[in-house]
């Protein structure tokens, strides 16, 4: 307390009780009662000097309570920088190891999964075209690299939205590479950028870039080597090659010659119903220039009338009819069937496609293959397959093509890899034009899925 407060507290209590004891006389009372109202205007001032100091002093303690909570607000973000400055380090440190880390990726949306995936498939041709024997490093077309980004929401338990980009990045891609260009350009393909909504009841409805209803239809193929390397799209694999006679180019190319006559990719709007019975689905699609497209499909686990047992074989089926807006073509038929006997392995794929067109033959093709899918290790299964293609009035009328191609492949599950071998003869006559020389290609290569 400071010292005139002190002084004023001396003088009430020692002063005032004298005041009041001396005798009564007018002198006397007169000076005493101006000391005393002295003293009342003494002790109301140092009243208000005790209450501003007692304002002061709260004012000083709520400020030194909000440089506390500062203080500790200021501690708890340091703590939690330094946490995140910690985790970031531990995984730089093994991420650098070859450690990666658990998942890192997530959707931007709370309610949306994000998948990524996709596949590098790289081949190596050794091409003898009856002139001089190369070989060529390819992207292989028959499924070529690519990465995808799918997007999965549920809705209810029988709604589920999705999204899915994906987009092919093929470089020296097989049916662009010939003899005059050993280096074709990057192939960048959008194949997809759609949106679908599904509905275990009403079916699904998918819009944007992709699958049309035909597509994949002359396609449908259960052996082990359909994936990577051999199916109905045998041109695929060395498409840029050119049929040559006595060493100069027809003009002809391996994939002029020959073509499953499947649907394809395009910006549509797609319905796929829900599947009925044995495995039976209806899709309708129509596409930008004024394409439209029906397939049927089928397939499942079956035995026969024959009383086969049920669990033998499995079986995948489908035909579609297209109006691809394609000159001279009034429509598009195409189809394949695919049956696989489990115990054994075995397999019978057959397919074929062909246009009707205004004017001039109607061209067509035709394609069956035997496969065999064994265990011979531990680390994956082995497959083989032998196959035959005949095409007619595919490049020009009266040209015949034929190929005969024999594979294998390994895969290697754990690790999402697939070896593989084949050794492939194209020949072409034709009617109208010079003989050509066969094309010989044998190739490895490998497909590894991430």
């Amino acid at each position: 307390m400071p010292t005139r407060t002190w002084l004023s507290a001396f003088i009430l209590a020692v002063l005032v009780p004298t005041a009041l004891s001396v005798p009564a006389g007018a002198q006397t009372v007169a000076v005493d009662a101006e000391l005393l109202r002295q003293l009342q205007e003494l002790v109301q001032q140092q009243q208000q000097q005790l209450g501003a100091q007692a304002e002061t002093i709260e004012a000083l303690k709520s400020r030194v309570d909000q440089l506390e909570q500062r203080s500790t607000e200021t501690q708890n973000i340091a703590t939690e920088a330094q946490s995140t400055a910690e985790k970031a380090f531990d995984t730089a440190e093994k991420t650098s190891a070859g450690q990666l880390p658990d998942k890192v990726i997530t959707s931007g949306q709370e309610k949306i999964k994000l998948a990524i995936s996709g596949q590098l498939n790289r081949a190596t041709n050794i091409a003898d075209d009856g002139d001089e024997t190369k070989a060529y490093f390819v992207d292989n077309d028959v499924s070529n690299s690519r990465v995808r980004f799918v997007g999965t929401g549920q809705v209810t338990p029988e709604t589920t939205l999705g999204t899915t980009v994906e987009i092919a990045f093929s470089p020296n891609n097989s049916f662009d590479v010939s003899q005059d260009n050993e280096q074709a350009d990057d192939f960048i393909d959008v194949r997809k950028v759609e949106g679908s909504a599904r509905n275990d009841s009403l079916g699904r409805l998918l819009f944007g870039k992709g699958a049309a209803a035909a597509d994949d239809t002359a396609e449908y193929d259960l052996s082990l080597v359909a994936g990577p390397i051999m199916y109905s799209g045998v041109a695929d694999i060395a498409g840029g090659l050119e049929f040559l006679d006595d060493g100069v180019g027809s003009g002809v190319t391996v994939g002029d010659a020959f073509f499953n006559f499947d649907g394809n990719r395009q910006d549509r709007v797609r319905y796929d119903s829900p599947v009925f019975g044995p495995g039976v689905q209806l899709a309708v699609s129509a596409g930008s220039d004024q394409r439209y497209d029906a397939a049927l499909t089928w397939g499942g686990d079956y035995g026969d009338w024959t009383g086969v047992d049920i669990a033998d074989f499995s079986t995948l089926g489908a035909i579609s009819i297209r109006e691809p807006n394609a000159d001279n073509v009034r429509w598009r038929l195409a189809g394949s069937y695919s049956v696989l006997h489990n115990p054994t392995g075995l397999s019978l794929t057959v397919s074929g496609g062909m246009d009707s067109k205004n004017r001039g033959d109607d061209p067509y093709n035709l394609y069956g293959k035997l496969g065999w899918d064994t265990s011979f290790f531990q680390f994956g299964p082995t497959g083989f397959g032998v196959d035959y293609t005949f095409s007619q009035d595919v490049s020009a009328d009266g040209d015949e093509g034929m190929s005969v191609g024999l594979a294998a492949i390994q895969l290697i599950e754990d690790f999402g890899t697939e070896l593989y071998a084949q050794v492939r003869i194209y020949d072409l006559d034709r009617d109208n034009a010079a003989s050509v020389d066969d094309i010989v290609v044998g190739t490895v290569g490998t497909r590894i899925k991430f």
